[in-house]
């Protein structure tokens, strides 16, 4: 368990640069395979215990970095598909979600990636009137 000043400054600096390569490596594979397949290549096989706290502040630091850097796109998909291999990564049994707003007074069908702890999403509050078209994984661990 992380617990001196010195361990969690490590892991805040190790979780960040893990966000980041994250966010490259959703990028580059995206492209290439199905959603579930980059999820399961996001998923790391071995988790630590890192606090929570620990793994939040390193994913909005590396967002904050991409939201300069326009690197790759700044959508609720990349930031969620980091979001999870960050949090899942540091032992936390998160999920990723997406979903579409299907209220038929809209025009367009919209929809939108975020990621759920013990059921709540991490980092947003979500709109009101989504609903779930996909999880992965599929029942909570």
């Amino acid at each position: 368990m992380v617990g001196s000043l010195v361990d969690r400054v490590t892991w805040r600096v190790t979780l960040r640069v893990e966000a980041v390569a994250a966010r490259l490596r959703a990028s580059r594979l995206l492209g290439r395979r199905s959603l579930p397949a980059v999820l399961g290549a996001l998923t790391p096989r071995v988790a630590r215990e890192v606090p929570l706290d620990v793994a939040e502040g390193a994913i909005t630091a590396a967002e904050r970095l991409f939201e300069r850097l326009r690197v790759v796109p700044d959508t609720c998909l990349y930031r969620s598909l980091a979001r999870y291999a960050v949090l899942r990564g540091a032992g936390h049994p998160a999920r990723f979600v997406m979903g579409l707003d299907l209220d038929p007074k809209k025009r367009d069908l919209e929809g939108h990636a975020w990621v759920e702890l013990h059921g709540e999403p991490v980092g947003e509050t979500l709109e009101p009137g989504l609903t779930v078209t996909f999880r992965y994984p599929a029942s909570p661990s």
